[in-house]
């Protein structure tokens, strides 16, 4: 019996999104991120509408995400001991993150319609992105597709062959 390749990214893409808003503490999406071990989540506004997407790369890339400041005050944990007053305000910084702040506002995204080649093509050309929110034409998000997502039909036909 032979397994049905998915033909859109309906039917290989996770429909239970976890997301969060722009004003979502940097550290609580970082939690979320690391809790759910997800590569990144969707941010969207009130409607549930697609507004930007935060990643483990956005977490370390930007200039101004402060995993450099937290490195500092980890080195510096004797020096800062001394100084209570900067490492408070080096907390202080760390702590006032919020996703606004290193989201990425121009997320590469999936239409419903989009096919399975589709997802492939996109993951094949934007290799640091993972996952791509799955949106409708009011860019509502109806689901993300990771590369997970793309391996899973090529996991079921191992099992059945192997």
């Amino acid at each position: 019996m032979e397994i049905a390749t998915p033909s859109l990214v309906t039917d290989i893409m996770t429909r239970e999104v976890v997301s969060v808003r722009m004003e979502t503490p940097l550290v609580e999406a970082a939690k979320i991120l690391a809790n759910h071990n997800f590569d990144g989540v969707p941010v969207v506004d009130a409607e549930n509408r697609l507004i930007g997407i935060v990643t483990e790369y956005d977490l370390i890339s930007k200039d101004m995400i402060h995993l450099p400041t937290l490195q500092v005050v980890l080195n510096n944990l004797q020096v800062f001991k001394k100084d209570q007053a900067q490492f408070d305000a080096e907390i202080k910084k760390l702590s006032n993150l919020k996703v606004k702040d290193v989201a990425n506002t121009e997320p590469l995204t999936l239409n419903a319609r989009a096919t399975y080649e589709d997802v492939l093509t996109a993951f094949r050309e934007h290799h640091r992105v993972n996952p791509i929110p799955v949106v409708d034409d009011d860019k509502t998000v109806i689901g993300v597709v990771s590369r997970f997502d793309v391996l899973r039909p090529l996991q079921a036909v191992a099992e059945r062959h192997g």
